[in-house]
């Protein structure tokens, strides 16, 4: 066999592997949920517009802290021209401890027709930004300046946050401890990116921007 037809064999050989390989490559897999380990708690009391049930005084609002991409919360009120308190939690470079931004929402539009990028975009006043650790407690007290409740916030695990049927989702809760002759109440939602969602009646909106 001559020098040519070899090399002609070898050149067929490797178009061939080359060819099967790419073929074989196995397809991308979806992009996953990211992994969440913290989220904030923040006490809802009674007497504002968002529901606290019977024998309770107050409800809790949960949003999760995403590491890319991500979620924020708006707490309705009717409070001159706010409308609305937006919370964007985030994790700190260090991975231990969470920042939150606070703003009260001066908007033309109702909260009820916004998605994620106008909520995020919207006018509004600052009310402070504020970091604090897992377990540890903080007061919004920039809202107290603004004529708003200075809510009272905890950074806690995730564990504590699982939708219905279990599962690692984001999403954002809203539940309020009822007396002990009532049953629990609880409102979860996993709003799909660049959307918001109401959690429970008037209790708060979960909006989701886009992953990177």
């Amino acid at each position: 066999m001559s020098v040519a037809v070899r090399g002609l064999i070898f050149l067929g050989l490797v178009s061939v592997l080359i060819s099967v390989g790419f073929h074989s490559r196995p397809q991308a897999l979806p992009r996953s949920e990211p992994v969440i380990t913290r989220a904030i708690q923040i006490d809802l009391p009674s007497g504002g517009i968002w529901p606290v049930a019977v024998g309770a005084d107050h409800a809790v609002f949960y949003i999760p802290v995403v590491g890319k991409g991500e979620m924020l919360g708006v707490i309705p009120v009717s409070k001159g021209h706010f409308v609305g308190i937006r919370v964007i939690p985030s994790m700190r470079d260090d991975n231990d401890s969470v920042k939150i931004q606070v703003s009260a929402l001066v908007a033309k539009k109702a909260l009820s027709d916004a998605n994620s990028s106008e909520v995020r975009s919207w006018q509004s006043e600052d009310a402070g930004s504020y970091v604090a650790k897992k377990d540890e407690f903080l007061v919004l007290s920039g809202l107290g300046q603004l004529g708003l409740p200075a809510f009272k916030v905890k950074i806690i695990g995730s564990s504590g946050l699982r939708p219905p049927g279990g599962g690692n989702r984001i999403f954002c809760g809203c539940e309020s401890t009822r007396d002990e002759l009532n049953d629990y109440l609880g409102f979860v939602g996993a709003p799909e990116p660049g959307k918001c969602m109401e959690i429970g009646k008037l209790c708060a909106r979960c909006c989701r921007l886009l992953l990177p």
